[in-house]
């Protein structure tokens, strides 16, 4: 069992043994007729406290604070703990009145944000490995400019040597699109390789028609066809990467503060304040 498992494991047997423990004293504390909505209200928004510093860890690397692949299983199961914390909080029911309405709202966008960001952060990344040459997201665009440039200069110095329009007409009608189209989070599902491998087909068929020097430019493209591809789908994968915190952290901060409103106006009914 790789370290990976092992720490899965341990960390899963440490929730598992929270929540029955919570669980346990919650029930306890109901029976007892305590407040337990205020108290599981009070530890939810401690942990969305907890859970929103480690945005601000990341801003803060060099400060002592364990390392980030630490913060970041801190934040994942204290994030699953919340969930259940949550349902607990709200007496496994629907919410009822405007403020709850929203509250739950904006806590079900955060933990489903949460546990997509989770299964992208997995599942992308060993996949973005295997497609090709890693490369800077912002440089991207260039790269697509570069390789389009590279495609015309290969037509038209074949057109050029061989006399013929073949390779030219081929790449107006075929090849252009391909390269200048962006198939985004298409090239994420399924087979990424699909759209070269339609492209190589048109090839194949297109290639029995060509001279000895025209075959050695047709080589070349596929070459450039696959590097597109490797360009499209890091472009696509990092920016799912990226886009899903745009969602993910201003709702945290959104709901930390309608919890906090929650909060306080519970607090002051129950006469806490």
């Amino acid at each position: 069992m790789n370290f990976f498992n092992k720490r899965r494991l341990r960390n899963s047997a440490v929730l598992a043994g929270v929540i029955t423990l919570s669980l346990g004293g919650f029930a306890i504390a109901r029976t007892a007729l305590r407040p337990t909505a205020i108290h599981t209200g009070l530890v939810l928004i401690a942990l969305l406290f907890g859970l929103s510093f480690l945005n601000g860890r990341k801003k803060l690397p060099f400060l002592p604070l364990w390392k980030a692949s630490t913060w970041v299983q801190i934040h994942i199961y204290a994030g699953i703990f919340s969930v259940v914390l949550f349902f607990v909080h709200v007496g496994f029911r629907l919410p009822n009145g405007t403020l709850e309405i929203f509250l739950s709202i904006l806590f079900a966008i955060v933990a489903l944000s949460g546990f997509f960001g989770l299964f992208i952060s997995r599942w992308l990344p060993p996949r973005v490995t295997s497609s090709g040459e890693s490369l800077v997201y912002e440089r991207i665009p260039a790269h697509r400019q570069q390789l389009r440039k590279e495609v015309e200069k290969l037509v038209v110095d074949a057109e050029r040597e061989s006399g013929s329009s073949a390779i030219g007409d081929f790449y107006l009608d075929v090849l252009a699109p391909y390269f200048q189209y962006d198939h985004g989070v298409a090239i994420l599902l399924g087979d990424p390789r699909r759209f070269e491998h339609r492209i190589t087909r048109r090839i194949d068929e297109f290639s029995r028609y060509l001279d000895a020097g025209e075959l050695e430019t047709i080589g070349e493209i596929r070459e450039l066809i696959a590097r597109k591809r490797n360009l499209d789908f890091q472009h696509a994968a990092q920016r799912i990467l990226k886009l899903w915190l745009f969602i993910h952290i201003p709702f945290t901060y959104s709901l930390l503060l309608v919890a906090i409103v929650h909060g306080w106006i519970a607090l002051s009914y129950a006469g806490a304040l």
